[in-house]
């Protein structure tokens, strides 16, 4: 390892330091810049981040909070048990505009087209359902019955030129598959060494990790032209178990959120790792990056949540990586 691992430049206590599963960064107009934790006790606790402290705090459920997103009016969370709630982002707070309810037990994290407020929702029997922020069903994603996949366990939305919206999703059986969402189509597919329990891609990279159950990254590629989903090569870890991958938008770096309460943070130039962030006592849970700067540090910050309850800020390899 090249480097000593540096400090994060805040550690947050959650609230009653109550186990942390999702985090998203929010930035909104007149400069409010805030961090959400999606909690064990279903809620949503917003830190401001130019105080570090706790400005709201949503009650979603009684259940997990696997996932959420923010986007510049509205609040998605995903509760442990397949319930979906679509948040109004009013001058007084959050009002609830839609409940999608499904039967799904899983933990694989819904993902979303934001620009047309879009969602999809992992469900059983292989199926991926699409609905609108109304709570509308759009369609669903349905393979052929040949194909064994079992449940969804990862999605992420990406988006090609020439406006063609995909979806890659990471199957229980091991496969990935990639969707062209205009036609409802699988374009390419790609068996994995394991069950994907989290994967990501990066577009001007033309390459994406996968983290799963074991003590290897897959890294893959996807073609230009044809759009087919290729193995290149794998990355070992120490100790098995990835809860998330998550690779930064400058595609200089990626990090990985382990069972093992480690961060890893690998260079995309060379798929080395640069160091091992050992902050978290328990499974670190998940790993966002701010899509702004965050002005009370002046950089780009990577948030890491986690079991033990607590959430990192890092300023990492900014300007030298």
């Amino acid at each position: 390892m090249a480097l000593l691992p540096p400090d994060p430049v805040y550690t947050i206590r959650n609230v009653d330091n109550v186990p942390v599963y999702s985090l998203a960064f929010s930035f909104l107009p007149g400069g409010l810049e805030r961090l959400l934790a999606g909690s064990k006790n279903g809620y949503v606790y917003a830190y401001n981040l130019q105080t570090n402290r706790v400005q709201q705090k949503i009650q979603v459920g009684q259940a997990p909070i696997l996932h959420l997103i923010h986007t510049s009016s509205h609040l998605v969370t995903q509760e442990k048990g397949g319930k979906y709630k679509v948040f109004n982002l009013t001058n007084s707070g959050y009002k609830e505009q839609a409940v999608i309810e499904t039967d799904y037990p899983g933990f694989c994290r819904f993902a979303t087209n934001t620009k047309l407020e879009t969602i999809y929702v992992p469900d059983k029997e292989s199926k991926i359902n699409m609905y609108n922020f109304s709570g509308e069903k759009m369609g669903c994603l349905e393979p052929e019955a040949t194909m064994k996949l079992g449940d969804p366990m990862c999605l992420k939305y990406l988006e090609f030129p020439s406006e063609r919206p995909c979806l890659l999703a990471g199957y229980e059986a091991g496969w990935l598959l990639l969707w062209d969402l205009n036609t409802s189509q699988c374009i390419s597919k790609l068996q994995t060494k394991e069950c994907p329990m989290s994967v990501d891609f990066h577009r001007e990279q033309q390459r994406g990790i996968i983290g799963n159950a074991s003590d290897v990254i897959q890294i893959f590629s996807i073609g230009k032209q044809d759009l087919s989903l290729a193995h290149k090569l794998d990355v070992t870890i120490k100790n098995p178990g990835i809860n998330k991958v998550q690779t930064r938008m400058d595609g200089k770096v990626f990090a990985s959120g382990g069972w093992d309460g480690h961060i890893r943070i690998f260079s995309w130039f060379s798929l080395r790792p640069l160091v091992v962030l050992t902050e978290h006592k328990q499974a670190v849970q998940d790993v966002v990056y701010s899509t702004e700067k965050v002005s009370l540090w002046k950089a780009h910050l990577m948030a890491a949540g986690g079991l033990d309850g607590a959430i990192t800020l890092w300023d990492l390899y900014n300007a030298k990586q």
